[in-house]
């Protein structure tokens, strides 16, 4: 402080106000070493999203770009572009739509939604890749949610939810806007527009469509059709249907769990499907085939110790599919007859989430650890990249990735990626923060893997280690592997975070007195377990939309049947009190030695912000352990503002610089709850 105040009583510039030199230099002196990616960076990150190859008309991508300061506060944008031929044998980006969805070609056309000048609601419209002109391709009595065009381009079929009835119109009118708790919803119908005619006719009266694939004939389409528009009934109901011209609807199997895509043969006959194996499964993640006309059903992916996310079948033999095996994910082809599994592209440095497949030019949307998602061209086993999303990254020092694997005391075999610290010296000790993805039923991927909840980079840049393990339960290593946490939770799976620890202390590589631990929704309640019934091995812990008390966690969610079939085994909640009580962070919440900071959205559906509330207080006053709780207004499961994601990066990094410091401070007083935001400020 006497440094500071010396140099405030220098001689400035007329400029710079007194009061502005000490902010600017509290803020150089409190900021991180000037190397790795900081978190004003990160918020400037842009990624690709999608491909679409247009033929003809070259290549369009999506890319998300973040809402930076100098455009206000609010959510990132996502962004059409057409890759055009620069003349030297590479191409120049130009912007076609900062706007619309659902983006498909029709000849030389692009269509999309959109909302026409002279319409209340969204059409689909087209744009001209030529010159740029804009017209109007629908005229339906309610709008369109979404569109697909048929084989032969002579019909749309789309989606648009129920009209509001006009009693319910007037009472919101007058001001009772009151919602009726899983009973107001409204229905999500699929409809058929013909270009011939303009006719719109209505496919569906019962149910909600989640999801349609035109069949190659253009005579019917298959849809995924659940009883009611609510996230439960996407999650658990979805049943495969067929639709036809005229509106008839049958039910062709009453697939187990949850659904995925769906992908017609060639010759109408068949339907792949992604499907769980059974509805205790957590993931959607194997590939069946079902025969139309018989409704009979194969595995085709049976036992495959991994997971498929994505397929399409063109007019080969063969599905496309995007696959994952632990942290590798690529493009694969899949036999219909015999399963058999076909790697084509990814799987290696590549970690790929999209693609577009023509029969002479293959488009994929991957990262990798040192660069986000960008749009690659494949030549066989030589890749291209296209685009070129942050050309300011690549002069930014960045620490090392590696895919790391883990026996653990009962001699499963774990898989994970370790972050490096920036300048990284062998011989030296590291703090070590584990960063635990959500769901359980999800993974990490050997891409990049950094954002503004995800600390990655961030920590490296700070001099950490960043654990990410696949531990028991993720997605990716087959079905049983994901069923591990069924009957115990934070059983076999915490172990495994317990056992990472002391591999990477046997290496010599961190400090085990100085490792944290932090994650998001089942990541968070993960954090909540370690520093309540795990505090002994944590020096710190961020818990973001966490669960805590999985009794009231389950009457207070959007998605309770998911809960039941598959975390609960179909058993209820109070048919089991004694071991959910066990099992939640907040029975244990007196043994909290952990700084823990809490943060969540005043408005999430999903984790009840009561639940991080009750930690909150339960800490607070049965211990003296230092204990925040921060709220973000208007936020539901995670943040989307692009405000409160930055104050989340700061606020959280700051626990962890804080707490993990060398020595024992776990009862030191938390750092002010006011945060630095100068770096944002200085964009504008």
């Amino acid at each position: 402080m006497y440094v500071l105040r010396v140099l405030a009583r220098l001689s400035l510039p007329r400029a710079m106000t007194k009061q502005k030199f000490v902010v600017l230099v509290l803020a150089l002196v409190s900021a991180p070493p000037a190397q790795g990616l900081t978190p004003i960076q990160v918020m400037q990150i842009r990624t690709v999203s999608s491909v679409i190859d247009a033929g003809e008309q070259g290549i369009l991508f999506t890319r998300i770009v973040p809402r930076t300061s100098d455009r206000g506060v609010g959510r990132a944008g996502r962004y059409l572009f057409q890759l055009v031929p620069d003349g030297a044998g590479g191409f120049e980006e130009k912007l076609l739509l900062t706007e619309g969805g659902g983006y498909a070609m029709w000849g030389d056309k692009l269509t999309f939604t959109g909302r026409p000048k002279d319409s209340a609601h969204a059409e689909v419209l087209s744009m001209s890749l030529r010159d740029g002109k804009v017209a109007r391709v629908t005229l339906t009595p309610h709008g369109v949610r979404s569109f697909k065009w048929s084989p032969n381009f002579r019909y749309i079929a789309f989606t648009q939810m129920d009209a509001r009835p006009e009693r319910a119109s007037k009472r919101i009118n007058l001001g009772f806007k009151q919602k009726i708790f899983d009973e107001d919803y409204r229905d999500i119908r699929l409809y058929l527009w013909d270009s011939r005619t303009g006719a719109v006719s209505r496919l569906t009266t019962k149910g909600t469509v989640f999801g349609y694939e035109w069949s190659p004939d253009s005579s019917r389409l298959a849809a995924a059709i659940a009883p009611r528009n609510l996230v439960d009934d996407s999650y658990m109901f979805k049943r495969i249907h067929t639709v036809d011209l005229n509106g008839k609807v049958k039910k062709v199997i009453d697939n187990p769990g949850k659904l995925g895509d769906m992908a017609w043969s060639p010759d109408g006959t068949k339907l792949a499907y992604i499907s769980a194996a059974d509805k205790r499964d957590p993931h959607a993640g194997m590939v069946y085939l079902l025969d139309i006309d018989t409704g009979k059903s194969k595995p085709l992916t049976e036992g495959f110790l991994g997971a498929v996310a994505h397929i399409r079948w063109g007019h080969g033999p063969k599905i496309q599919a995007q696959v994952s095996k632990g942290v590798r994910t690529f493009v694969a082809t899949i036999d219909p007859e015999k399963g058999e599994l076909e790697v084509i592209a990814g799987g290696g440095d590549l970690s790929v989430s999209g693609f577009s497949w023509r029969k002479d030019r293959q488009l994929v949307v991957a990262s990798t650890g040192a660069h986000p998602a960008e749009v690659f061209e494949l030549d066989g086993s030589d890749t291209k990249r296209l685009t070129n999303s942050n050309p300011w990254l690549s002069k930014v020092e960045l620490g090392r990735q590696e895919a790391v694997r883990i026996s653990t005391r009962d001699h499963v075999e774990i898989e994970g990626l370790l972050l490096y610290p920036v300048g990284y010296q062998e011989g030296k000790r590291y703090p070590m923060v584990i960063v635990a993805h959500g769901g359980p039923e999800s993974h990490f991927v050997d891409g990049w893997n950094t954002s503004y909840s995800r600390w990655g980079q961030m920590l490296c840049a700070r001099g950490y280690f960043a654990w990410y393990p696949n531990y028991r339960s993720s997605t990716g290593y087959g079905v049983d592997f994901t069923k591990h946490d069924h009957g115990d939770l934070m059983g076999g799976e915490f172990n495994d975070h317990i056992d990472a620890i002391a591999h990477f202390d046997r290496q010599g590589l961190i400090d085990p007195k100085r490792v944290g631990i932090g994650g998001g929704s089942y990541g968070g309640y993960t954090a909540a377990w370690a520093a309540t019934k795990g505090t002994e091995h944590f020096a710190a812990a961020v818990s973001f939309v966490p669960f805590v008390d999985i009794r009231t966690k389950w009457y207070t969610t959007d998605i309770p049947w998911e809960f039941y079939y598959v975390h609960y085994q179909e058993t209820h909640a109070h048919e089991q009190a004694g071991y959910l009580r066990d099992r939640s962070p907040l029975t244990h919440a007196a043994r909290c030695r952990t700084p823990l900071l809490l943060l969540g959205g005043t408005a999430d559906p999903r984790v009840h912000p009561s639940q991080p509330h009750m930690l909150y207080r339960a800490v607070k006053f049965a211990t003296k352990t230092p204990v925040r709780y921060v709220q973000y207004p208007g936020e539901g499961h995670g943040n989307r503002t692009n405000t409160n994601q930055y104050d989340y990066a700061l606020r959280t990094l700051r626990w962890f610089d804080h707490y993990l410091k060398p020595g024992d401070h776990r009862e030191d007083p938390p750092p002010s709850y006011e945060v630095d935001y100068t770096e944002w400020y200085r964009r504008v």
